[in-house]
């Protein structure tokens, strides 16, 4: 797989992750990437950002568009949570956009909105040579690899299907298995619409991407030595292409992260040179939506009754613990986009 293939990305957000999603995208456009992004809107307040602010090579597509294009989701809605619902939505997304591509060597992209570039994509495709499916491992730590295998051996963050019949088997397979399942509780390895990764290279051509610069994360970071090497930031001696912001939460004028869930608490070049720098953006892009969107920007609360509620007073006494121990970050050094 040539770096200059032809390249389609996906992702799908609500305005709550709206910030994010225009952080991810300037980082792509950064470093030379002007490829089409499709993007699932999940909400009204996403739809009307985008038609008051259009962005060039992005197309924004509606939940009736998607369902449209698989006519057995909307049956789905009454029986699946809304999170359950979007996963459900990841293959449908993605084989959408390859319908968009014109060659057999295009590769359709879906990204997690919470993604970031440090360096330039081609670096992960050109590690995709002879390759028709491009998927990475979680990577856990030996200390937490058993307790965190019940969410699967692979991340869902980053994963691309080549135009091929071989792209387009595991593809399919891959759409009909969360049409079929694709509950939020994990069960017999299976997972919302990541454990299914975990079948993947039963398939032919499918590669799994072993660079550690790729998809580093809260949940692996105490495995990798990040360094600095003329100011950029190394993993395992390799160049850091992408950084998984898992779990980062706006708390006041601090956004916390999720490091310490993961016993790999912030450190000086986690701190300084990968999360300062993201949130200075991310923070700059919440400012942008609110401006734009109002109070109606907010990241929708998950889980509903005493669960949820649970959930949400477990979220708040982690974010006074982090604060506490150093582990957010205030944002600097507000500047235009770029």
């Amino acid at each position: 797989m040539n770096a200059t293939d032809e390249r389609i990305y996906c992702t799908y957000f609500d305005s709550g992750y709206l910030s994010r999603a225009l952080t991810l995208f300037e980082s792509l456009r950064m470093h030379g990437d002007d490829s089409k992004i499709i993007v699932l809107a999940l909400d009204t307040q996403v739809q009307e950002y985008f038609d008051r602010n259009p962005q060039a090579n992005i197309e924004v597509i509606s939940i009736s568009v998607l369902e449209v294009f698989e006519p057995r989701l909307p049956a789905l809605k009454m029986s699946r949570s809304r999170m359950e619902y979007y996963f459900t939505c990841t293959p449908i997304l993605i084989k959408y956009a390859l319908e968009k591509t014109s060659s057999i060597q295009a590769l359709s992209i879906y990204l997690d909105a919470d993604l970031y570039f440090f360096a330039n994509p081609d670096n992960v495709l050109a590690d995709l040579t002879g390759a028709d499916v491009g998927i990475i491992e979680h990577r856990y730590p030996a200390h937490r690899a058993e307790k965190l295998a019940k969410y699967g051996r692979f991340n869902v963050g980053w994963v691309g299907f080549r135009n091929t019949q071989e792209g387009r088997q595991v593809l399919d397979w891959y759409a009909e298995k969360t049409l079929d399942w694709c509950s939020d509780i994990p069960d017999s390895g299976r997972y919302a619409d990541q454990g299914y990764l975990d079948w993947f290279p039963d398939f032919e051509k499918v590669h799994v991407l072993t660079d550690s610069g790729f998809n580093v994360a809260p949940w692996n970071t105490s495995r990798h030595t990040l360094t600095l090497d003329n100011s950029h930031v190394e993993s395992d001696g390799s160049p850091l292409i992408f950084f998984h912001f898992h779990g980062v939460r706006k708390v006041g004028k601090r956004f916390t992260t999720s490091q310490l869930i993961y016993g790999s608490p912030l450190n000086k070049v986690l701190r300084k040179s990968i999360y300062q720098p993201y949130i200075n953006r991310l923070d700059f892009f919440d400012h942008v939506v609110t401006d734009a969107l109002g109070a109606e920007s907010t990241i929708k609360k998950r889980g509903n009754g005493i669960i949820g509620l649970l959930s949400r007073v477990r979220k708040k006494v982690f974010d006074a613990i982090t604060i506490a121990t150093g582990n957010s970050i205030v944002p600097r050094d507000k500047k235009e986009v770029i």
